[in-house]
């Protein structure tokens, strides 16, 4: 049944599980329960988490003692705050830095808080920071960045948050003091945001240079829209100004119109300067300041439910209310039912306005983006970590709304499908290759020079580049490319010697956590997705894991109630990462706890054309037909309307052989593979049998690996895996149990 979601269980988790009880603050990132990812304290998150526990009603002794550690962010000298502190207090060289946007968070924050504990200190402070940052730092042009003097700038730009925090602080302000003077401020901050409005593609910069120059290659964030929205809501109704509350609903709709997730609801957190939400690699190269990848961010979508929330009360028609209530089902499929909220949702190998893989990391973050890991010369973020701001936000969220906000929904949404006829699979795998003549178009010479370059330490790097320019992967070793090395080289029928299968495998197992998951690397975090990188590769060179119970335990502690699995617990579940799962439990030799609702789960993600989505009524693609189809297969039971399902497939090839990943949208290079596998576990091939091969071997690079675009430079053992075993299965030289399992 539905719940009705409160702001106490997100109060909770942040205090017990976030919160510092030893030295007071509250650590920027978890994992799971407990397992502290970064305990590192940063000031914005502070303030966040002691405004949200202020409007959410905690208990004012706990909260007074707990605005305590912002004394060991403040600077007696300057009167103004550090943004970045170790556990103990002792402040990180990086966080002698002063964020306009911070401070005056930070000002606001204390006026909030002093106002709700009723401490007049704070409040002085609050105004004392909020006077600091207007005449150092706004009067001057507003650097968004300053040393710790606040006299030199750091960065020659400003940010639209310096203004939107400014007419919080402000408004604030003016609500405690009547200081007609915080008035005027408020005005002359909402006079600012003009300046980064966009007169020809409507919506906000993010950044303008000093001059008022727009800085288009930042684009336009979310983020910054949905706080411009709250910000003028709050300064109409304290100035009276309706016209205030049409921009607010400008600024929100900016969002909802154009960073709209296409099937999955929700919104991106990013665009180009004309709105549009795309990859952008040359942002993030030479900017060095984000991922080019979009991301749906959960912080972003509780901003934007709050928005349509207020703008229900100010504009009650059902369009605001129908988003409110979409808003709140997105935001709920991100709350972990045993605590917590995720920090949202990634897509891979697909466009961000078509997307099909759901892949719970953010690659290529920025250096020292917080809880991020890195493998090689390649940063990531694993998306099921729970940080304080996530918390904080959401729990502001739900505390300042009006309306009755949904909990996530215990039950499935979506029709059940039918129980499913059992097939028995046959599960030998005495011939991996079959040793047939083939006449393969890829030089497969070339490629085994390539891939024995990948051996790196113990294990295989992604690429055997040592250090590549580029987004190019480097030599570093990752369980995922070990996989692959070990799958292509078996395939191929090349000898693993016995010395090099232990190194291999013990590089492997020393990836194992205390919970019994893999990580990618030694120290990373737990995911399904590399436990079963790691399973699968023991599998094939005849090993058990370390810790099989545990193992097994995490796997299957990661199904949902729904019967699919998420990538970590609680997270929520999608083919993909129950297509994982389910393998790597079953080379373990065992099922899914609920193997019922399991196979319920996958024959529910097909639709009426004979695909599957990703999820339950989501959209056919190749990807998620190969994950449901394999899984039902796996599972020994019959997946329904076969034929329905491989005219399907079959209709998705284009003339040139390669696969749309679905009907009408653009060739796919690793769609093609899963439809190719998908086609052969049903026993069927390609109908342009011959253009397919030609297709995958116009993959091959120079130096012998291969890449996902034709005349461009080789790319991961991941596209060569696809390639290999792609013409292998072309020639019908390959076990199908072996696809079933491997891939």
């Amino acid at each position: 049944m539905s719940t009705v979601l409160t702001a106490d269980p997100i109060k909770e988790f942040l205090i017990k599980r976030l919160y510092d009880k030893q030295w007071n603050g509250f650590y920027t990132a978890i994992e799971g329960e407990d397992n502290i990812v970064c305990d590192d304290k940063r000031l914005e998150d502070q303030i966040f988490a002691l405004i949200a526990l202020a409007e959410a009603g905690a208990e004012k002794d706990s909260l007074q003692e707990m605005v305590s550690i912002l004394n060991k962010f403040y600077d007696d000298s300057t009167g103004s705050f550090h943004e970045m502190i170790d556990r103990f207090g002792i402040v990180h060289s990086v966080g002698r830095v002063r964020h306009t946007h911070i401070q005056l968070l930070a000002s606001y924050g204390l006026l909030r808080l002093g106002e709700y504990v009723e401490d007049e200190m704070l409040i002085q402070k609050g105004l004392s920071l909020f006077q600091l940052i207007n005449e150092k730092v706004l009067s001057k042009n507003a650097p968004s960045i300053l040393n710790e003097q606040l006299n030199e700038p750091i960065s020659y730009d400003k940010s639209v948050l310096s203004f939107i925090y400014g007419m919080f602080a402000a408004e604030k302000a003016f609500q405690i003091t009547e200081d007609q003077e915080y008035k005027n401020l408020l005005n002359i901050f909402v006079k600012n945001l003009a300046y980064f409005e966009d007169q020809d593609f409507g919506g906000l910069y993010e950044n303008l240079l000093i001059d008022q120059t727009p800085m288009k290659n930042k684009g336009k964030k979310a983020f910054s829209h949905a706080a411009a929205a709250l910000a003028f809501i709050k300064a109409g109704r304290l100035l009276e100004n309706e016209e205030l509350f049409e921009k607010a609903k400008q600024y929100f709709m900016y969002i909802t119109d154009r960073f709209k997730h296409p099937f999955l609801g929700g919104y991106w957190n990013k665009s180009d300067v004309s709105g549009k939400v795309k990859v952008d690699p040359l942002q993030s190269y030479y900017g060095n300041e984000e991922s080019p990848f979009p991301v749906k961010l959960t912080m972003d979508q509780t901003l934007l439910l709050l928005c349509a929330d207020q703008l229900h009360q100010l504009y009650p028609n059902e369009s605001f209310q129908m988003l409110t209530q979409e808003l709140a089902s997105e935001v709920s499929r991100f709350i972990d039912e045993s605590g917590g909220v995720f920090i949202g949702q990634g897509n891979w190998f697909s466009t961000p306005v078509d997307p099909t893989v759901p892949l719970i990391r953010h690659f290529m973050v920025p250096h020292h983006t917080a809880g991020a890991f890195y493998a090689g010369n390649t940063g990531y973020l694993p998306l099921h970590e729970k940080h304080t701001k996530t918390q904080a936000l959401t729990l502001l969220c739900y505390s300042l709304s009006q309306s009755i906000v949904p909990g996530r929904n215990t039950t499935t949404e979506y029709k059940k499908k039918s129980p499913l006829d059992v097939k028995q699979l046959d599960f030998d795998l005495t011939k991996v290759s079959y040793g047939k003549e083939m006449n393969l178009q890829i030089d497969k010479a070339l490629y085994l020079s390539w891939l024995s370059k990948t051996r790196s330490g113990s294990g295989f790097g992604l690429t055997p580049y040592r250090s590549p320019l580029g987004f190019r992967s480097d030599t570093s070793p990752q369980n995922f490319s070990a996989l692959h090395v070990v799958s292509d080289l078996t395939v191929m029928g090349e000898e693993i010697t016995e010395q090099d299968r232990e190194s291999i495998l013990k590089g492997m197992f020393d990836c194992q956590n205390q919970d019994g998951g893999f990580a990618e690397q030694a120290g990373h975090l737990s995911e399904v997705f590399t436990t079963y990188c790691v399973v699968l590769t023991a599998f094939i060179l005849g090993s058990s894991v370390p810790n099989k119970e545990k193992c097994i335990q995490f796997i299957q502690n990661c199904q949902n109630s729904d019967g699919g699995f998420g990538n970590s617990k609680g997270y929520p579940s999608d083919v993909w990462h129950t297509n994982l799962a389910v393998l790597a439990l079953h080379a373990l030799g065992t099922k899914p706890l609920d193997e019922a609702e399991c196979l319920v789960f996958c024959a529910s993600c097909q639709n009426d054309d004979g695909g599957y989505g990703v999820r339950p009524n989501a959209p056919s693609d190749t990807f998620s037909v190969f994950r449901a189809v394999d899984t039902i297969l796996v599972l020994e039971h019959q997946p329904a309307e076969l034929n329905k399902t491989i005219q399907w497939l079959q209709s998705c090839q284009t003339d040139t052989g390669g696969f749309m990943y679905k009907p009408g949208s653009v060739e796919s290079f690793v769609g093609s593979y899963h439809a190719i596998a998908a086609l052969y576990l049903l026993g069927e091939l390609p109908k342009k049998l011959e253009e397919c091969k030609t297709w995958l071997s116009q993959h091959q690079s120079k130096d012998g690996g291969f890449s996902r675009a034709i005349n461009a430079p080789s790319d991961t053992t991941d596209e060569g895996f696809i390639c290999l075993q792609a013409s292998y299965m072309l020639e019908r030289n390959l076990n199908p149990y072996w696809v079933a399992i491997i891939t």
